[in-house]
């Protein structure tokens, strides 16, 4: 009998993708992101700014004459709009409804957005990115950088798909994204899947347990259809850890991954929605994190 694929969507539509800015240099990695994926659905970019009362035009033209030139690379169509919220200074919570109308607005598919630190008097009320990724009706695309200055390179060479929980379509479709324009030969995809040990239990003892080999199966089964419907060759790898935080960072920083891309089911908590083990990977991570979150 032939194996029966999952009941999953492997791709995007060309529905509007909407990419908040405020005109900061730590925010190129999302433009990046965001053009990429624009440019794999065959999407328009809706590039958003949300008036704060004071504007800092110092960055503006750089950022705008840089989204310019790698919008015409990629042959993508953009257009900026400028959102004003009802008061001024606006708050967190007030920007993040400020774009998430400009989604219900636009019809688009995803956020693509940055997210950093805030000023210390709205860090009190959580990131931007934050709530947006709690509010919008459609999927939200967070980059994450740890650390400053953290760039994308312009062609990655190596992407990791780790799975912590939920196996999703959306990081191996975003990592297709971003190898669309390069040499498939030449770009190495990992999904990872992330088992965390007991410390009294061996590391190689995943691959002794039968419960952990049938979750493999299911892995590398879900990775074969992912290879089959989006055309990238992706090496499926079982990772046992004990800390996933501290020993993922680890598997990046020795096997040189440019990017990472994860998917997050939306779980709410002290680590906003991240769960603990997501916010560990990222806050810890030597490279930049793309974090997909579904839609309301």
């Amino acid at each position: 009998m032939a194996e029966k694929q999952p009941a999953v969507e492997w791709s995007w539509s060309d529905a509007p993708l909407v990419l908040p800015l405020a005109y900061q240099p730590r925010e190129w990695n999302a433009v990046f992101i965001a053009f990429y994926i624009a440019e794999y659905s065959g999407s328009k970019v809706i590039v958003t700014h949300v008036l704060e009362g004071e504007e800092d035009h110092a960055f503006e033209a750089k950022l705008k004459a840089d989204v310019e030139k790698l919008a015409k690379s990629l042959s993508v169509k953009y257009e900026f709009v400028e959102v004003r919220p009802s008061s001024q200074p606006p708050r967190v919570v007030e920007i993040a409804e400020a774009l998430v109308q400009t989604v219900r607005d636009r019809g688009a598919q995803a956020v693509v957005m940055s997210a950093h630190r805030e000023p210390l008097f709205r860090e009190l009320f959580g990131r931007v990115s934050d709530h947006v990724g709690r509010t919008s009706p459609s999927r939200v695309v967070l980059v994450e950088t740890p650390q400053e200055g953290v760039t994308i390179p312009t062609n990655p060479k190596r992407i990791l798909v780790p799975v912590l929980k939920e196996q999703h379509p959306d990081p191996f479709i975003i990592a297709a994204a971003l190898t669309s324009s390069a040499s498939v030969a030449d770009v190495e995809i990992t999904a990872a899947k992330i088992f965390v040990l007991p410390r009294t239990v061996p590391l190689d003892a995943v691959e002794m347990a039968t419960p952990l080999r049938k979750e493999e199966r299911d892995f590398s089964t879900f990775t074969s259809f992912a290879i089959k419907t989006l055309g990238r060759l992706i090496n499926p790898k079982i990772l046992p850890v004990r800390e996933v935080g501290s020993d993922v960072a680890q598997f990046i920083k020795d096997e040189k991954i440019d990017i990472v891309v994860m998917f997050s089911n939306r779980e709410t908590g002290f680590y906003s929605f991240l769960t603990k083990d997501e916010y560990e990977l990222v806050r810890k991570s030597p490279s930049v994190v793309i974090v997909t979150v579904p839609g309301t």
